[in-house]
């Protein structure tokens, strides 16, 4: 009989030996879980920081760069605000001259000249014969 209770005792010291290294083994996991997400959390904040600096960046940079770009081509359209109008008169030698202003939308008349050859090359002039109601 007393082998069999050594074979017993045996057993039961194999059985908590086993219980004691999966709880050594599962407390080694959480420690490793836990280490991985404090590692996650420190390198989203590292991330989160590094993109609000690049924001902020690129905001005072890109104003920096791209402002006298803005300038430049308000300046240029500030210029460019009147355009000319040129009518040619059905007899083709005399044209008549409008001025628009862009910011005011005014059409202003100018004077009635003679045309320019480019403006009347190619174009058959017509005699004067007007008649109401045509």
């Amino acid at each position: 009989m007393r082998a069999g209770q050594q074979i017993g005792t045996d057993t039961v010291s194999w059985v908590a030996a086993a219980d004691h290294a999966s709880a050594r083994a599962r407390r080694a996991a959480r420690a490793h879980r836990e280490d991985l997400r404090a590692k996650s959390a420190r390198l989203a904040v590292v991330l989160s920081l590094f993109l609000v600096l690049l924001t902020a960046a690129l905001l005072i940079g890109g104003r920096v760069v791209i402002d006298p770009i803005l300038q430049a081509a308000a300046e240029a359209r500030g210029t460019n605000r009147v355009g000319a109008i040129v009518y040619a008169m059905p007899d083709g030698l005399y044209c008549r001259h409008l001025s628009f202003d862009n910011v005011t939308a005014e059409l202003t008349e100018g004077a009635v000249e003679k045309c320019a050859d480019e403006l009347t090359r190619g174009r058959k002039s017509r005699a004067p014969n007007f008649a109401w109601g045509r």
